[in-house]
């Protein structure tokens, strides 16, 4: 009788031989929509190990006057600094294969199962999806629809409540709240609402229209009408009750990732080979307050 005998540096060799095919098929596999890329522009130009990610801001003080042409008295202006510091957060996840899966696949010349590779790497994007958009309260971090210092309008009634100019007027007075504020410097590109929200954005503007309301804000809005650029509008399951209007711009908001997820070589461990994987990244950095609303009530 012949037998098969899977050692530990044969089934370590063979977890290795099939890293490239399980790792390719992970990343081409599709998974549920998480949104922090796109609402979030992510910086990965940072060192993989950097400890702390810095940048800075400047600001001009002063103001040109009318002088005499043999004047002594011109005004000079003054470049104010400010330096931001974030600290990198590191974290964690993996998957094994125990000896039975590896000596099966082995002896019968199959591929290992790709299934924890692609639990893994789905409960990396859901980690970094979560604390990009609602941060960890237990580690003092806040995410783009939490964070303190932004300004906050209430609106007038919840969307399932108005008609549809209410609904429209909220959104084009929030987007319009930023370019006024920052005396037209900084037009909104994006609005966040929550997703219970989506089936009031499909009602028809009135009896025998074919128009939605969301079809006509998105072209209908103070951002269209400035640029000509469609108006992005978004739904998240992690908004409950407010709207988030802002400028997405690396100027304005930014997530630094010096290291997005990466597995590092199987190690056998007892009866098991484990896939270890790490990613490095920062809190999300809100660089520009002032481009950005929050708008609460929208919904409850």
């Amino acid at each position: 009788m012949k037998h098969f005998v899977m050692d530990a540096p044969n089934a370590l060799g063979f977890v290795v031989s099939q890293r490239s095919h399980i790792e390719t098929e992970v990343l081409r596999k599709p998974y549920p929509e998480f949104k922090y890329a796109k609402l979030v522009p992510v910086d990965t130009s940072a060192n993989p190990f950097a400890a702390s990610v810095t940048h800075f801001t400047q600001d001009a003080v002063g103001r040109a006057k009318i002088i005499n042409g043999k004047g002594d008295d011109v005004p000079f202006v003054n470049i104010n600094g400010s330096k931001f510091e974030q600290m990198v957060n590191m974290g964690g996840v993996g998957y094994s294969f125990s000896m039975e899966e590896i000596g099966a696949a082995s002896q019968m010349g199959t591929n290992l199962s790709n299934e924890g590779a692609m639990a893994a790497r789905m409960a990396y994007e859901m980690l970094v999806d979560e604390m990009t958009l609602v941060g960890d309260a237990g580690l003092g971090i806040q995410g783009l629809f939490n964070t303190t210092g932004i300004t906050t309008i209430a609106a007038g009634a919840t969307f399932a409540a108005s008609t549809p100019d209410t609904i429209i007027a909220a959104i084009n007075g929030a987007l319009s709240a930023i370019e006024v504020g920052t005396l037209g410097t900084q037009v909104a590109n994006t609005i966040v609402l929550p997703l219970s929200v989506s089936a009031v954005m499909v009602r028809r503007l009135g009896d025998g229209s074919d128009v939605t309301i969301g079809d006509f804000v998105a072209r209908a809005n103070a951002y269209t009408s400035r640029t000509g650029l469609p108006l992005t509008i978004e739904y998240s399951h992690r908004l409950t009750t407010s709207m988030v209007v802002y400028k997405r711009d690396p100027s304005v908001l930014k997530m630094h990732m010096p290291m997005p997820l990466q597995f590092i070589p199987p190690q056998f461990v007892n009866l098991e080979v484990k896939v270890l994987g790490m990613f490095r990244f920062a809190p999300v950095s809100i660089r520009m307050p002032t481009a950005m609303r929050y708008v609460t009530g929208v919904a409850v």
